[in-house]
Order: structure tokens, then sequence, then C-alpha cells
């Protein structure tokens, strides 16, 4: 038994694609010879003064401008009066008005011809010259739209043409083909805005970035679409002679009070969407929001507020806008490793080298400090009580940094006593030293001005 190739598949399929082309054309244009007589009919018609309750909405539409003939038409009407055939009728035309009917549907056929030579070469030779994919989805998903878009505008072009079509005909076929125009522009739009969001979520998916991202982009895309379609309707409303300028200002005048009344909200989600598109943490990140005094894990970023875990097992829920004003300190970012420090002050009787040594040996020992990063001992300050040392080493992760500085003092402090060194201390003893006689005038001079403000606060 035979099988049918794919090729062939799609070539039966091209095949009754522009069979059913030819067909509609044909029947379609084939009607125009039923409203022929309309073109005597057509008279002008006085503008219809508008009602009250329509005034100023409703604007009176221009009517269409009967169409010329053309080169073409003086060549076919040449030709007809050459045979003889300029006066013969046939189903209410005549051979000029059939001869630009076949002329019409022939250049129908050729913008089907001419869109798909769009979408076959053209867009793809253009599209090929860019290093990303998105592109050449996008010619593959919108391509048969684009192609029927050319087919609407050459019909367009091929009816305006026919000089026996009267002009209420035109125009109720030129309004038929702006609404399926519009339509196919539409589709084009919405399969962009879908394809966008897909190839964003895959690209932030590939960077482990796809769960925080998904918000904005159904946030974005609903918005896109609304907007679509809006400027859709705008666009229909103007062409059927309503006049939207009215809509238009109340519509800005209702989105201006709904933004001043909910401009905190707004600003919220504003900086939610950057939040998750810039992504300067994620869920699970520990961080630090210096301005605001806060830290801890990050459990949820949504549109309007971020929630942060304390370790004391509590929830702070900000709002996006303060999250997005504030110095944000990201614990886990790039990696969980982070350098710990502490500070160590001995006397100036001190060798300096071998306390050098001593912290940086006993560091090296603690559990949890990586022996692949160096241990550092810097003298940093001449203090007034002694020798200032600063030890700097790294540990595995931010969540083990208390724990392991309890270690690190633990173990320095029993280092030293082994050693016998003693830490200076931080602060200083000050003595004074003096005979009995410079006591005793001392004590006198107090004593004095204390029976002084005695006296003074009795005559008071």
């Amino acid at each position: 038994m035979s099988r049918e190739r794919p090729e062939s598949k799609e070539n039966a399929m091209k095949k009754r694609n522009l069979l059913v082309l030819m067909v509609s054309t044909v029947v379609l244009l084939g009607l125009l010879s039923a409203l022929g007589g309309l073109a005597s009919a057509d008279t002008p018609q006085p503008a219809p003064t508008p009602t009250d309750l329509l005034e100023g909405v409703v604007v009176t539409r221009t009517p269409v401008p009967t169409a010329t003939p053309g080169r073409i038409d003086l060549q076919v009407e040449e030709m007809a009066e050459s045979v003889g055939l300029a006066g013969a009728t046939l189903l209410g035309l005549s051979v000029p008005d059939w001869a630009n009917l076949l002329v019409s549907v022939l250049q129908v056929l050729a913008g089907y011809l001419l869109g798909t030579g769009i979408i076959r070469f053209l867009l793809p030779l253009i599209v090929g010259r860019t290093r990303t994919e998105f592109d050449d989805h996008l010619l593959k998903s919108i391509g048969p739209d684009v192609r029927w878009l050319v087919v609407v505008v050459t019909l367009i072009l091929a009816t305006n043409r026919l000089t026996f079509v009267g002009a209420s005909a035109k125009r109720m076929l030129d309004d038929a083909y702006f609404v399926v125009g519009l339509i196919l522009g539409v589709r084009i739009v919405f399969k962009s805005i879908d394809l966008a969001d897909g190839w964003a979520r895959q690209r932030m998916g590939e960077e482990g970035r796809g769960a925080g991202v998904e918000r904005a982009t159904v946030l974005l895309t609903r918005m896109a679409r609304v907007v679509t379609v809006g400027l859709a309707l705008i666009i229909l409303l103007s062409r059927f002679g309503i006049d939207v300028s009215a809509l238009t200002a109340t519509l800005g005048l209702s989105g201006l009070v709904l933004t001043l009344g909910a401009q905190d909200a707004i600003s919220d989600a504003i900086a939610g969407v950057i939040i998750l598109i810039d992504r300067p943490f994620r869920v699970g990140d520990r961080i630090e929001l210096q301005g605001a005094g806060t830290w801890g894990d990050v459990v949820d970023i949504g549109l309007r507020s971020t929630r942060i875990q304390t370790r004391d097992n509590r929830v702070i829920i900000l709002p996006n806008s303060v999250v997005g004003n504030n110095q944000i300190m990201n614990y886990s970012y790039p990696d969980p490793r982070i350098r710990s420090e502490t500070d160590l002050c001995v006397g100036y009787d001190s060798d300096v080298e071998e306390v050098r040594k001593l912290i940086i040996d006993t560091i090296g020992r603690v559990d949890g400090v990586l022996d692949y990063r160096p241990v550092d001992a810097l003298y940093v300050e001449m203090a007034p009580s002694g020798i200032l040392f600063r030890a700097r080493w790294w540990i595995g992760s931010y969540t083990d940094m208390r724990h392991n500085l309890d270690r690190v003092h633990t173990a320095l402090q029993a280092a030293f006593d082994q050693a016998g060194i003693a830490f200076a201390p931080k602060t200083q003893s000050v003595r004074l030293h003096a005979d009995a006689q410079t006591v005793q005038r001392v004590s006198a001079a107090f004593h004095r001005a204390g029976g002084e403000d005695t006296q003074g606060a009795s005559d008071g």
C-alpha cells in the first residue's frame, strides 16, 4: 500500500486553499453584478442632521468616490469596440464590465501569490540574518495571517477599480474588508504576544528564573491584550463614524482619578514587576534591607508585597515600593559563601608575628572554616590599650555565621590562654595619687561650695 508523503499533503492543501480562494473571489465579485444597478440609483444624499441624543457622537461618513476609468479600463473598452462587443450585455453587465471583473479576479489571485512570496522568500531572507530564533517562530506563526492580510488589501484595490459597482455597495464591501483586515491584525498581535510570552518563559526557565517571572509575564501579557483590544475598538468605532474623542477623554479622566486614588497600589505593582524581572533576589534568598532595618529569608514575591521570614519565625510583609527604594544586601547571591571577621586586641609587649601566626593557625582548625580560602590576621590599628588585630576567614554558608563565630571565639580564647598571651582591655582605668594635705584642701573646697549652695537655696 502506497503511503502519501507529507509534501504531497501540503501541496494538496495549497491547491485546495487556492481553489477555495478562486471560487470565493468569483462568487463575491460575481454578486457585484446584481448590485450593478445601484450605480445609477446612487445619487448624492444630503447629510443627515444628527439627533440631539447622538449629536456630536455619530459623524456623517464621507461617501465613497466613484471610480474613474484607469488605463486598464480604457484598454478593455478599446478592445471591446474593436471587436464590436462594446454594446453587448450579459446578466445586466456589459462585456467591458465582465472583462474588468475578470481582471479584478486575477488581481486577487496575484495578491495571494504575492503574500505567499512574502512569507516564503522575502521575510525568511530578512529573519535569517538575525541570531535569535524568536523571529523564525514568529514568522511561522503569523505567516498565514500576513498572507491573507495582503489578499484583503488586494480585494480592496480590485473592488474599488470596478466602475459598475455603486457607492453603497462599495462602502459595504469596504467596511467588510476593513473588519476582516482588523481581525487579522489583532490575530497577528495576539500571536506575537503569546509567542513572546512563551519565549520569555522558556529563556527564564533555562536560567532558573521561570517561577518568579511567571506572574510578571502573565500581567504584562494581559495588559498587552487589553491595550490591543482597546485600540482595535477605537479604530473600529472611528471607521463607522462614531466620534471617540469624548470616550477617550472620559477614559483618560477616569484613569487619572483611578491613578490618583490608587497611586500607592500602582507604585507597588510597578515595583513588583520590576523586582520580578530584574531579580535582585529570589525566593529562599537571605537579604537585608539596610534602610528598613529588616533581614531574613524571602518566602514570597508578589505583585504588591514581598514577604520576609526572620530568624525568630516572624514574617514581615513589605510593600514592593519600600523594597525597591532600599539598598538590598543579598547574602545568597552569587553563592552562600561569606567572609566573617572579628577584632582582637593584645598588649604592646606581645610578639606581633607570634600573635598573627597563633590567630591564623587557630581559626584554620575551626570546624566550618573553608580550608581552600586564606585566613587573614591584619594589624589594623595601634589602639590606646594595645595592638588591634582583625581576623578574617571564609565559611561555606551564611546560615552558619553566628555558630561559626561562636566556635572561633571559643577557640581563640583557649589558644591565647594556653599561650599565655593576655587580651588588652578595651576600657582604661585612671588612678589619681594625692597626699593628705591635697585631699584636705579638695574636701574643704567641696564643703564650702556645698554650704554656699545650701545658703542660697534657703535665701530663695
